[in-house]
């Protein structure tokens, strides 16, 4: 356990000897107005754990891949599972998220204003070409009073939309497992309109054997300036992912024998995905006057899954999805910073099984439809009283989860479950100079099971009923020191969050190959977040760092007494530390090393996972030639052959923990902007 009379006593020694520390100049923390708590303001006056990263510049030496690479410097963020496309990314966020399946789970991912995350609190990344990525903002903690549904915080995203001149952007990349990129992006502003089109195409062999991948997408974008104060904003996405093959998990004996190979049942059953989807969302922004405004937003979404599993009985899955939403809020601004807004959610997925023989789809065995509504109203507030800043939120959701079961044969199993919350927070920051903070705020939070959750039921058909929402109540200190002279800067966070009932995943050994969830009775997440950097000339020298304890305070799970374990999937620590130079001649060099602490794989404590490290490498310089500029890039990750894992299934029954992840590969590219 953290001592909280050491963390204490360390803060103070921060704030009273504070010398030189460091962060990427990237990623900016201080002068810079953020939205993601919803009302608009200076970052030094938020009571919040949050981080807003500039990414322009990053992107000519981005390998666009993953959105790990965006954001794995953020302390208290953990990304795995990169390399298996058909389960997509898993993002956690103090340890919240790690139970994920597949997709992102426990976080609401907002981009360009509307969100991204399903009602019942699902997020995939699938469909988000990361070239558009211009900035990041994310809030780190309980959130619920801002957001709804999610425990781990808010990754919140914005797109160029907006620019000085018209622009054209081609770029090729290649590298290890025939790892290939190729986009076009294109940029046209007549006066105070902006058009954007961006069509791409990515694939990839895998690292492993059957773990082929291929994602072609195309974004759409228009903004306008209406008048003086107003903003229309229209964009339309579509991607389409014919195949991601599904290697699975494997024992510590298969991965010492090859840790290349597939699941051999994952090749008889012939497990993979194909995804289709597409999203239209409009927003507009509007200042009444000088005090009052409001925006608000609409989209509609549909993805159509196809998948198998390597389990003979419903091991085919047809999986269609129609989901929309629209917003509105209102702020006011006075002696108070008020801003008032609903949000409505309406998630519909109509739900098929049927049998795997082999890899050959036959009889139906289950057919439902399932619904999740949601409405949320929040109030929330800032109030500026000389240096502090007193912020508060409240938030009432009203959910409710519908079953229409439409396979008769096995009986009528349709039902209705409501899981309403209210959900407060309350922060306060002081600003101890212009760039200088010291915070602290408590909130609680909750997050519900998903449809695909409730519908994992060990008796085959209907929701799962006995699984709750689980509840947090979460509360952090924290301080942010920036040195002018010196250019550098430094958070320290100290958190700390309670969960009651957390949705955990297992396997059952009467149902192997097959994810189910419970409840866990208490769990508890403490710990501090440090990230920094130290600016010299052209040279810049950034680190972030997490150390944690995340532990079972009560979870009794068949007559086997958890108390006092820890949380599995989740690494004691974490480290990042990164060295960047540019030349005067436009040569770019950036060296990244990582360490990811030890965590273990099962509730029980009884398989640990060893701690590794990474070293990476990118190397970048730009050209002019004729009217155009070149950018030839590469990049070269895992530079010493470290032998780790990509990705950790929690609780997998017969020892198939393990997806291991890459050795050393090479990928390089060029860019050309005409």
């Amino acid at each position: 356990m953290v001592n909280k009379k050491l963390v204490m006593f360390f803060m103070i020694q921060i704030m009273y000897g504070y010398s030189q520390n460091f962060i990427n100049d990237s990623i900016n923390l201080n002068e810079v107005v953020v939205s993601i708590t919803k009302i608009k303001d200076s970052l030094n006056k938020s009571p919040f754990s949050i981080t807003s990263t500039d990414y322009q510049n990053f992107q000519k030496n981005a390998q666009q891949f993953y959105l790990s690479e965006y954001i794995e410097r953020i302390p208290g963020v953990f990304i795995s599972n990169d390399n298996n496309f058909a389960q997509d990314s898993r993002i956690s966020i103090r340890g919240f998220g790690s139970r994920a399946n597949f997709g992102i789970r426990g976080i609401k991912l907002i981009v360009d204003g509307v969100p991204e995350t399903t009602p019942d609190g699902q997020s995939q990344i699938d469909n988000l070409n990361l070239e558009i990525i211009q900035n990041i903002e994310i809030i780190r903690g309980t959130s619920s009073s801002l957001y709804g549904n999610s425990s781990a915080g808010v990754i919140k995203i914005k797109s160029l939309t907006e620019f000085d001149k018209n622009f054209s952007k081609v770029s090729f990349s290649y590298g290890s497992n025939n790892q290939t990129k190729k986009q076009a992006f294109f940029g046209l502003r007549k006066a105070n309109s902006f058009y954007t089109v961006l069509v791409g195409e990515t694939k990839a062999d895998g690292y492993r054997n059957f773990a082929d991948f291929k994602n072609s997408n195309l974004n759409l974008n228009f903004k306008k300036n209406i008048s003086k104060d107003s903003w229309l904003n229209l964009n339309f996405n579509i991607v389409d992912s014919p195949y991601a093959y599904d290697a699975g998990g494997l024992n510590i004996g298969e991965v010492k024998t090859d840790r290349e190979q597939a699941r051999e049942r994952n090749l008889l059953y012939q497990t993979k995905e194909d995804i289709n989807h597409y999203k239209f969302s409009s927003s507009f922004d509007k200042k009444i006057n000088e005090k009052i405004s409001f925006s608000t937003y609409a989209f509609i979404s549909k993805r159509n899954f196809n998948g198998k599993i390597p389990v003979k009985n419903g091991g085919a899955i047809k999986l269609n999805r129609e989901y929309w939403g629209v917003g509105v809020n209102y702020q006011i601004e006075s002696k108070f910073k008020t801003q008032l807004g609903i949000d409505i959610g309406n998630q519909n997925d109509s739900r098929k099984r049927y049998i795997n023989n082999l890899g050959v789809i036959e009889n139906l065995v289950l057919n439902q439809r399932e619904k999740f509504i949601n409405t949320g109203v929040y109030l929330v507030n800032n109030f500026q009283l000389n240096r502090f800043t007193i912020s508060s939120g409240i938030r009432y959701d009203i959910n409710k989860i519908e079953l229409k079961d439409q396979y008769l044969d096995d009986g009528n199993s349709s039902d209705i479950i409501k899981l309403n919350s209210l959900n407060p927070s309350l922060g306060i920051n002081y600003q101890l100079n212009k760039n200088s903070r010291i915070f602290i705020n408590t909130s609680s939070g909750f997050e519900t099971p998903t449809l695909n959750e409730y519908s994992s039921s060990p008796i085959g058909t209907g929701f799962n009923k006995e699984l709750k929402s689980q509840r947090n109540m979460g509360f952090e200190i924290g301080v942010s020191l920036f040195n002018n002279k010196r250019k550098s800067n430094i958070d320290f966070v100290y958190f700390e969050t309670v969960s009651n009932d957390e949705v955990l995943s297992y396997e059952d050994e009467n149902f192997p190959n097959q994810k189910f969830y419970n409840n866990a009775g208490k769990s508890k997440r403490e710990g501090i977040e440090i990230l920094g950097f130290y600016k010299i000339n052209k040279t810049t020298i950034s680190a972030s760092y997490t150390s944690g304890k995340y532990i079972f305070k009560e979870f009794t799970d068949n007559d086997k007494d958890y108390k006092g374990n820890k949380i599995p999937g989740i690494p004691n620590n974490t480290l990042t530390v990164s060295l960047e130079h540019k030349t005067k001649n436009k040569l770019f060099f950036n060296l990244n090393f990582k360490n990811i602490g030890s965590m273990f794989a099962d509730n029980s404590n009884l398989v640990n996972v060893s701690k590794f490290n990474t070293l990476n490498l990118k190397i970048g310089k730009e050209f002019n030639l004729f009217k155009s500029t070149v950018y030839p890039f590469l990049i070269l990750n895992n530079i010493f052959e470290q032998e780790y894992f990509d990705n950790i299934r929690i609780n997998a029954f017969g020892g198939r923990y393990y997806e291991p992840a890459p050795k050393r590969t090479i990928f390089g590219g060029i860019r050309v902007s005409l």
